[in-house]
């Protein structure tokens, strides 16, 4: 009650319901991996009944689905407002690096990703697409191409080791490797330039 009047809950709509689950999904993925995440679980997580959930996901397969397009979509997002406040050559590339492994720590469903896209040629042909785009990108971003998608590949090899459980660093060396992709993006053509921030 609120002034003496009962509270009136506010009714969520279905994409708020949606995002709930995709979030609750994605926490329990990140906790315990994507091959314990049951429906179940990420039922009680997200304060709905399984039925509800069922509701806007059918199946395991397409909540994964859903967190895999909502990843790809925060990827998206924070990678382009990187490049609009950066419009020197390699922007893209330092966003790239930086969205893939972020300071504060993964904030990603990389081994959803990688268990959905692996196993759903639907998913595969949509990954496919993202990296034409990605690509694409790189021809624009200022830096001779083949140059940068080398250091596109290296970031996105470590990202799928770690993803899969094969770290290949210790920390302090994977600390360095990715200083040192940040620091060849301020390069060109492998020639020493500016120093990165």
């Amino acid at each position: 009650m609120k002034d003496g009047k009962p509270v009136r809950k506010t009714r969520k709509s279905g994409d708020e319901i949606r995002t709930a689950i995709v979030n609750a999904a994605t926490r329990i993925v990140m906790e315990r991996g994507v091959a314990r995440m049951t429906l179940a679980d990420v039922a009680t997580e997200a304060g709905i009944s399984k039925g509800g959930l069922l509701h806007y996901f059918a199946s395991k397969d397409a909540l994964i689905r859903a967190m895999i397009t909502a990843g790809l979509d925060s990827f998206e997002e924070k990678t382009m407002a990187m490049v609009e406040v950066d419009p020197s050559p390699g922007s893209y590339l330092r966003a790239y690096i930086t969205t893939s492994f972020p300071a504060e720590g993964a904030d990603d469903i990389a081994a959803a990703m990688i268990a959905g896209i692996a196993t759903d040629r639907d998913l595969l042909a949509d990954y496919a697409v993202e990296n034409t785009k990605w690509s694409s990108r790189l021809k624009k971003d200022g830096l001779d191409y083949f140059y940068a998608e080398v250091i596109r590949l290296a970031v996105d090899g470590l990202y799928f080791n770690e993803a899969i459980g094969l770290p290949q660093f210790a920390p302090e060396d994977r600390k360095a490797f990715l200083r040192r992709l940040m620091e060849m993006t301020w390069e060109r053509n492998g020639n020493a330039g500016r120093e990165s921030v």
